[in-house]
């Protein structure tokens, strides 16, 4: 496998997925300090813009260490940062990985992550070599859930831990996979 700093950007029809590093920093703060879509995301939401920033280095150390692929994504028409977009967790042998990807409140229900899913799976798979990937979410995330499902990912059940919510709320997480054999014969993933 290629050293993950050479993969960058990745273009889809509409959007560009290129490194944190390419972005203002206070507008990945305003991803990273929505509460809601940190515990949607399963992660600590930024209380700081040092932490974002902490955070986009962190980031880029796991990328030069090839052991992460994170993107921040940009609408080509306008070049507004729109979410980011994240390949992690890979197995030993790089054949698993974890996915994550998450959208600015304003922008959901867009159709960007769709588009994006797409065109990162598919690099996933038919670049990187990757043959499952999964993602783990809140039970309750509806939208994610749909997403998923609309792009050919198989819910396996529960993940069997809670996640607490924003509002207190502790939910089920539910996990999510997709293997590169589900998706060969589909156009729509070819990278």
């Amino acid at each position: 496998m290629q050293s993950f700093e050479k993969y960058h950007p990745i273009m889809s029809v509409h959007y560009t997925m290129d490194w944190l590093t390419t972005f203002k920093i206070k507008d990945i703060f305003q991803l990273r300090a929505d509460r809601q879509i940190a515990a949607e995301s399963g992660r600590e939401f930024d209380q700081k813009i040092t932490d974002t920033a902490r955070y986009i280095n962190r980031s880029m150390r796991l990328v030069m260490s090839n052991n992460a692929l994170l993107y921040g994504i940009k609408d080509r028409a306008n070049g507004d940062f729109l979410g980011s977009f994240c390949i992690w967790n890979f197995s030993e042998k790089k054949t698993v990985a974890q996915v994550r990807f998450e959208t600015l409140a304003e922008r959901q229900g867009e159709g960007v992550m769709s588009e994006v899913l797409k065109r990162m799976l598919g690099f996933a798979f038919f670049e990187l070599g990757v043959k499952r990937v999964y993602v783990i979410l809140p039970a309750t995330n509806e939208r994610a859930a749909k997403l998923l499902a609309a792009n050919v990912f198989t819910k396996v059940g529960d993940y069997h831990h809670d996640r607490t919510l924003p509002d207190g709320t502790k939910v089920p997480l539910a996990r999510f996979e997709l293997t590169a054999d589900a998706v060969a014969d589909n156009d729509a993933f070819h990278f």
